[in-house]
């Protein structure tokens, strides 16, 4: 659904759902190099739900999170954001494990296709349940801190970050290749779910 980027350039933009594909497909054309040098950043995404409740949100998979196993770099960059967000004055975010299981599955599917690109509207659509509000940030580089640096100085990835609505953040997390892959997906309701199946005790 939308074009993806190959490293080394990134742009910023936050959007509606219904401008995605257009708007990310335009920016993604252009771009400026990321901050820190290595790492590099797809545009943000901003997608507003909109119309009606797909059949997946009932019939998906039942989600237990009780056996989700939290990478050690997935905990880094949620301490990294909680950090920030609490010295910008706002609440901290809860690392949800069903919103990681998402953001994992679409990480290995960017290391599979070497290319960096956001989750396409329709599946997170589908993969995530009971949401109104979502945000993604996808990025590729050397380590926890440079790509955090590299978000926080992007003011678009930086306001994904701080934005007060949201509540829960999920971090998928690959290394493959000396290079670390990374996707975070906010999200601003209570309690989020999804149509994937965790893994059994």
């Amino acid at each position: 659904m939308t074009k993806g980027v190959r490293p080394p350039l990134f742009a910023g933009l936050a959007l509606a759902a219904a401008l995605f594909s257009f708007v990310a497909a335009v920016t993604l054309t252009g771009g400026v190099q990321a901050e820190v040098p290595g790492d590099q950043l797809a545009p943000p995404v901003r997608l507003t739900f909109e119309g009606p409740v797909p059949d997946s949100w009932y019939t998906g998979a039942t989600a237990d999170s009780r056996c989700w196993k939290t990478k050690a770099p997935e905990a880094g960059f949620a301490k990294k954001m909680n950090a920030s967000r609490v010295a910008a004055g706002k609440g901290k975010l809860s690392l949800d494990p069903e919103i990681s299981k998402v953001a994992r599955k679409h990480t290995r599917e960017m290391v599979n296709q070497e290319l960096l690109h956001h989750t396409p509207s329709d599946a997170l659509r589908n993969r995530v349940t009971r949401w109104q509000l979502i945000g993604e940030n996808v990025g590729v580089g050397s380590t926890v801190d440079s790509l955090h640096v590299a978000f926080m100085n992007s003011p678009a990835h930086k306001a994904n970050i701080l934005l007060t609505s949201f509540k829960h953040v999920g971090v998928g997390v690959i290394e493959d290749g000396g290079r670390m892959w990374v996707t975070v997906i906010f999200e601003n309701t209570d309690d989020p779910g999804t149509t994937l199946k965790m893994p059994r005790c």
